[in-house]
């Protein structure tokens, strides 16, 4: 669907536990889309993409470490999405 409509995107799809994969896997992807079904997933996901964050010799962020994550979820008829930009 995604592609169909954004031609010029490259969507991977990837299933199983987000936490069997290493830094060096996320590091691979310009941005991270989610629909985790659990808060403990969401939780940890969130830390790995600030965790992948370097800093310059002032303390700044690094823009080019920077992933960001668009997280989004359903609960019943209620959803929500987020973008986490990691600092």
């Amino acid at each position: 669907f995604i592609q169909n409509r954004c031609p010029w995107l490259q969507v991977e799809f990837y299933h199983g536990k987000i936490q069997d994969k290493d830094a060096q896997f996320y590091r691979l992807f310009n941005v991270v889309i989610s629909g985790l079904d659990n808060i403990e997933a969401r939780r940890w996901l969130n830390g790995m993409m600030h965790s992948l964050v370097q800093f310059d010799d002032d303390g700044d962020p690094l823009p080019e470490t920077i992933i960001p994550l668009i997280d989004g979820g359903t609960e019943g008829f209620s959803g929500q999405a987020r973008l986490i930009l990691p600092r």
